[in-house]
């Protein structure tokens, strides 16, 4: 083998050299962004766990205080339908020795009335007698979602888009050692076997180039239609 041929082969194996170290970079910036995305899948699967602790909670909290709203608002009406019905019809019909009895129970039905008033909101009372138990409850869970989060399912999906992103840096990751083979190879093979060596280069180029664009598109969240 004369100077000048071996003069090029050193020059495609000093290159071969700089492309191994080119996709080991490549290789390491992935292996990073990778980390960095099943860190941030961490953090979003515990936002999620602590929203959903934390909406339990306020559905939990919300409904003991519907119900005590509910048997207040029950007791309003018993009493004061006690008022309005019974006790006046009973009044109108006793005599004399019944009456004070019958006016000492109205005062204190309408005392019991007016003291259960106070105890659940007025709102929530219907015409027809009936008390809105879910209109509170889904209000009181709206008033929750303003002061706190306790909504898990948009941390999920975050969750999973990073772990998404992860699963397409390890991929990235296994073609950059395809790549690093190849460009291994190339440097390694005789300088007599041209096409091994071109070929090898060419396709760990190949690898290379399609490795860097596809964390281009997954780092920048590139979308094509």
């Amino acid at each position: 083998m004369d100077e000048a041929t071996q003069a090029r082969a050193d020059r495609f194996k000093d290159w071969m050299g700089v492309m191994v170290a080119v996709v080991a970079l490549v290789t390491a910036i992935a292996a990073w962004r990778g980390a960095v995305s099943a860190r941030l899948a961490g953090f979003e699967d515990y936002y999620a766990l602590t929203a959903s602790l934390r909406g339990e909670e306020a559905k939990t909290l919300s409904t003991t205080k519907a119900i005590e709203h509910l048997s207040a608002f029950t007791e309003f009406a018993v009493n004061d339908e006690l008022v309005n019905q019974f006790l006046q019809a009973a009044l109108a019909r006793a005599n004399n020795e019944q009456r004070a009895v019958i006016t000492s129970q109205l005062e204190e039905a309408v005392r019991l009335a007016s003291v259960n008033r106070n105890f659940f909101p007025g709102r929530y009372a219907n015409k027809d007698g009936t008390y809105a138990l879910d209109r509170e409850i889904a209000e009181q869970l709206a008033d929750a979602e303003q002061r706190e989060d306790i909504a898990p399912q948009p941390h999920l999906e975050q969750a999973a888009s990073f772990d998404d992103r992860t699963f397409s840096f390890v991929r990235i990751i296994i073609l950059m050692s395809v790549s690093l083979l190849l460009f291994t190879l190339a440097g390694a093979f005789h300088y007599e076997r041209h096409w091994l060596r071109w070929g090898s280069a060419a396709l760990g180029a190949l690898c290379l180039l399609i490795g860097i664009g596809a964390m281009i598109v997954v780092e920048f969240g590139i979308r094509f239609v």
